[in-house]
């Protein structure tokens, strides 16, 4: 009796989590990665002997045209047929064997789909209920529009010490506040940020995500506001504030039909699992090895 390392399906499930998670053949797991490897394949194929073990599988039949898709897909993923097989042979696979692990992974996603069907409904309502009972799940935070000038702190040169750059910075913003539409010319030409390329653009910004004494400063200006001298880590920054998002709630006919099918997948994730588990508990319980149904 062959075992599962034999299995053109065992064969076929090490060598997609290899390449998906290690980016590698699976000869080229090195002996941790090749042990985890194994243990989470051994586990999936339980599972997969506990869906196809269940009533639910008989007269499933996973078309043949699916199944050349799938291959289609797997291989357009190396470039060329060349790499393609070459990768297939790596891991003691050929197109046949291929074809029988995909064919039994369609078929588990299959009958999952059944048992699923008609299990899992959300309505309107049920979003509804979900949306005004979890209001902070579809709150869009405020933004702002923010770009700077950056003068550097470096003692090693003397343009660039505390004293310096601080001069530096403020003959900047003196020029600003007489003509505030040069900003982003003055960024391109004096900034010592890589932001300088676009005119100083950090971009549209959310609390919390620059460094704290600019985002203090950036969520008090106004729009159109050009900071005074702020000190960080880097150095001396300007900011100028641009347009402003303020905070809103997404409303519930924007995100209605997204709603309802995010709470359907989840349920039907919960459902499923639940049901493969009262499967494995089922197919535990015979001592005798598990027939497939529909084999």
């Amino acid at each position: 009796m062959r075992s599962d390392t034999d299995n053109p399906r065992a064969l076929y499930t090490l060598f997609k989590l290899a390449w998906s998670q290690y980016g590698c053949a699976p000869a080229d797991l090195d002996a941790e990665q090749a042990k985890e490897a194994a243990a989470r394949v051994a586990h999936q194929l339980n599972i997969e002997r506990a869906i196809l073990y269940a009533d639910e599988n008989r007269g499933v039949v996973v078309p043949e045209g699916q199944v050349t898709a799938a291959i289609a897909g797997i291989g357009g993923r190396f470039g060329n047929d060349e790499a393609f097989l070459q990768a297939l042979e790596q891991a003691e696979l050929d197109l046949d064997l291929l074809k029988q692990g995909l064919r039994r992974e369609l078929q588990v996603e299959a009958v999952l789909d059944r048992v699923c069907a008609g299990r899992v409904t959300v309505s309107d309502a049920d979003a509804e209920l979900f949306y005004y009972l979890h209001p902070e799940r579809f709150a869009v935070a405020e933004k702002r529009e923010v770009r700077h000038i950056l003068i550097t702190v470096n003692d090693a040169y003397d343009e660039n010490t505390e004293a310096h750059a601080l001069q530096r910075i403020e003959l900047i913003r003196a020029r600003l506040l007489k003509r505030p539409e040069r900003f982003e010319e003055q960024a391109q030409k004096h900034s010592e940020c890589p932001t300088a390329m676009h005119g100083g653009l950090i971009g549209r910004v959310e609390r919390g995500k620059l460094f704290a004494e600019l985002d203090a400063l950036l969520f008090r200006m106004h729009s159109g506001e050009i900071s005074a001298p702020v000190r960080s880590e880097l150095g001396f920054h300007l900011l100028y504030c641009g347009e402003i998002e303020p905070p809103r709630q997404v409303p519930l006919a924007e995100i209605l039909p997204r709603l309802r099918q995010s709470l359907e997948e989840r349920q039907r994730d919960q459902f499923r699992r639940q049901w493969i588990a009262q499967q494995l508990d089922r197919m535990n319980a015979y001592k005798s090895p598990a027939q497939v149904v529909n084999a």
